[in-house]
């Protein structure tokens, strides 16, 4: 495990700077989010308001390091770290486990902080979200490794062939229609999901001024948990992918 340990630490070394930007983010916010708003129990705009507030900026901050971690790669390529990397005895698998678990664990602390700030302010007006849910939710995304290995592979692909515009033309479209492919594949086979596997379920947030809302979440089936089992499926094809890469490339 000692190599595993180095490449995590070499990492976190690089992204110093942005691990304490996200800090300082996560910070300002808690503070910020208290003079924005008004809160009391008859205001449950003000707690609305704090809900799409908070889950815009952890969707963004999200989205910004996975870009983040996937244009990595091509620094370290031009940077002459890669011919290093390639030579040595470790396998490819190794370097990319390294950086997947690095960048989950990131995404995993901020947006538990954020989750946190969210549940701290909305508290005081009535609406208690437990970290429980937050923590079936992530679980379900595997720990946000389902939104690192892709990115990770993206990055690595395009570092190492360098494909031309026409090329990146084509991946950005089949991204976009992979979108629109999901949501029809939602719209025919989503009945289906409940019917293999035991649903996931998400423990009930509390609305102070509206018990109806927590018997009608109680009501509520939970997440297909053969999404859980999509999603651990492609991110280890994308793993496997990639570690494939690595060997041409090593090739």
């Amino acid at each position: 495990m000692k190599p595993f340990t180095t490449l995590l630490w070499l990492d976190s070394r690089k992204f110093t700077g942005i691990g304490l930007m996200l800090l300082v983010l996560g910070v300002a916010w808690f503070f910020v989010a208290r003079q924005i708003f008004v809160w009391n129990g008859a205001n449950p705009g003000s707690a609305l308001a704090v809900v799409a507030t908070t889950l815009l900026m952890a969707s963004g901050v999200s989205v910004a390091l996975l870009i983040v971690l996937a244009l990595d790669f091509a620094r370290e390529y031009r940077a002459g770290r890669w011919a290093l990397l390639l030579g040595s005895p470790q396998p490819a698998w190794l370097y990319l486990a390294a950086k997947a678990v690095f960048g989950g664990a990131v995404l995993t602390l901020f947006n538990g902080a954020m989750w946190f700030i969210q549940s701290f302010w909305l508290a005081q007006a009535g609406v208690g979200l437990p970290f429980s849910l937050w923590a079936s939710l992530w679980l379900y995304q595997l720990g946000g490794l389902a939104l690192v290995v892709p990115a990770l592979f993206l990055g690595f692909w395009v570092a190492a062939y360098i494909p031309g515009r026409a090329t990146l033309l084509a991946l950005v479209v089949g991204l976009l229609g992979m979108g629109q492919v999901l949501e029809w594949s939602l719209r025919l086979f989503g009945d289906q999901f409940y019917k293999l596997l035991p649903a996931w379920k998400l423990p009930a947030p509390n609305v102070a001024q509206s018990p109806g809302v927590r018997m009608q979440w109680e009501a509520f089936p939970g997440l297909p948990s053969e999404g859980f089992v999509i999603l651990l499926f492609l991110s280890l094809l994308f793993f496997v992918l990639a570690s494939r890469l690595w060997q041409e490339v090593e090739a």
